[in-house]
């Protein structure tokens, strides 16, 4: 059985494609190789580094010589490089001549599905019909998104899509005069990179899930900020705005899903802390009751519902807030492979076992500074933190090394949550002088 996986991290027509959104998406594009099997034939837009791939290849027991990696000259999977014929033969000559069971992509790309087509292997892509006329971008757009839960009845935070500044204002304005914080997104943009937490002068809370925050005196200074902005917030107004009101002090949770032509099956849930941008992932999820757990999971599965009749298939990861209050509130959904999926469906499943939701807590932390990836994996051992598959515990690193900022992401694996946050407390202290 031979597979192609695509690590496209995001379609750069949705997305401000400079070059440090590119750097990033080469980076990020690497964990495709968690993903990998015996076999396998991989198109990333960077050739991952010998260390990392033998890193994860022997962690999920694949042999890395029977891989096939392919790397566009360009340093990018663009829509035209894709769709270049250059690439389907350098993909073709890996393939020497075997069957593709089965395309993965990171993103629901049309130009993706342009490839598999060009490769004579388009029936191996599910739902090719819906990606292929652009259904990626409609599934992955914050503001389909709040059409869809609005009319499913999942519960979600008060506000409006807003296609100009002026309606933009009205909401928010609406929305200060009841002393409500608002956020406001980016129809495409990911990992909070889109948000701007915007609040009236008079109210103090800690902000989370934006990289930004500004307080805004009054209405006019509120046109006058989305006037000054509005092409930062929209991409040049080619994208619309999503306004939400914001409750402070609210914790993200998310429920990942798996939509094939015949189900809609649950495959992982969990926490996101943001501090203020993405600091922490911890699964399964360790502050939900009972009840709001099967609130969570009711409406994500009916948003999964619907969005197989729309003919989409792949991953989605629902996130919502919960509040002080206890309740519930969708903030968006991810209709492609998330930074979460790899974690609880390879470093949960393949390498703890399938029974880590009830036998283990996983927390993974972003941005631990190391001199290198090697030293990272040497130090681990050194220390005795590395992870140990007869106990099931231990670190796991989980994006390779990013030499932009100078770190490794990795997860501590743990009996429960303290465990897992002493052990994350114990690599922090590995090299003091960074």
């Amino acid at each position: 059985m031979t597979r192609l996986l695509i690590g496209n991290d995001f379609i750069e027509e949705l997305d401000d494609a400079d070059e440090a959104r590119r750097a990033t998406a080469r980076w990020y594009a690497k964990r495709t190789l968690f993903y990998a099997r015996q076999g396998d034939v991989l198109v990333l837009p960077e050739r991952p580094d010998e260390a990392f791939l033998a890193y994860v290849t022997s962690l999920i027991d694949t042999d890395a010589s029977t891989l096939r990696i392919v790397v566009p000259p360009e340093g990018l999977l663009s829509a035209d490089v894709l769709r270049s014929a250059e690439l389907a033969a350098a993909v073709r000559t890996a393939l020497a001549g075997r069957a593709v069971d089965s395309v993965v992509m990171l993103h629901p790309d049309p130009a993706a599905v342009d490839l598999a087509r060009a490769l004579g292997v388009i029936d191996a892509v599910p739902g090719h019909e819906f990606i292929g006329q652009g259904g990626g971008a409609l599934v992955n757009s914050k503001a389909v998104f709040r059409a869809l839960a609005a009319g499913c009845g999942a519960p979600v935070p008060e506000g409006a899509v807003c296609s100009d500044p002026s309606t933009a204002v009205r909401v928010i304005s609406g929305l200060f005069a009841r002393g409500l914080p608002v956020i406001v997104k980016h129809e495409y943009r990911q990992a909070t990179k889109g948000n701007e937490i915007l609040a009236p002068s008079d109210i103090w809370f800690t902000p989370r899930g934006a990289p930004r925050s500004v307080t805004l005196t009054d209405e006019a200074a509120t046109a006058n900020h989305l006037e000054k902005h509005w092409a930062r917030l929209t991409s040049c107004g080619r994208h619309r705005l999503v306004v939400e009101r914001y409750v402070p002090d609210s914790d993200t949770v998310f429920a990942e899903y798996r939509i094939t032509d015949a189900s809609v099956e649950i495959y992982g849930q969990g926490e996101l802390v943001y501090a203020p941008t993405p600091d922490k992932q911890i699964m399964p999820s360790q502050k939900l009751s009972h009840d709001q757990l099967q609130c969570l999971l009711h409406h994500s599965r009916r948003l999964s519902g619907q969005l197989h009749a729309m003919g989409y298939r792949g991953m989605v990861g629902h996130d919502a807030v919960l509040t002080p209050d206890g309740e519930i509130l969708f903030t968006e959904f991810n209709c492609r492979t998330t930074g979460t999926t790899h974690l609880y469906s390879v470093i949960g499943e393949r390498v703890v076992g399938t029974d880590y939701p009830e036998r283990r807590v996983i927390l993974e932390h972003v941005g631990w500074k190391v001199p290198s990836l090697q030293a990272a994996v040497s130090r681990l051992a050194a220390a005795g933190l590395a992870y140990d598959p007869v106990r099931r515990v231990g670190v796991v690193l989980s994006e390779d090394f990013d030499p932009a900022h100078g770190d490794v992401f990795f997860c501590a694996i743990a009996e429960d949550l303290d465990a897992a946050t002493a052990c994350e407390k114990r690599v922090l202290t590995l090299f003091p002088g960074i």
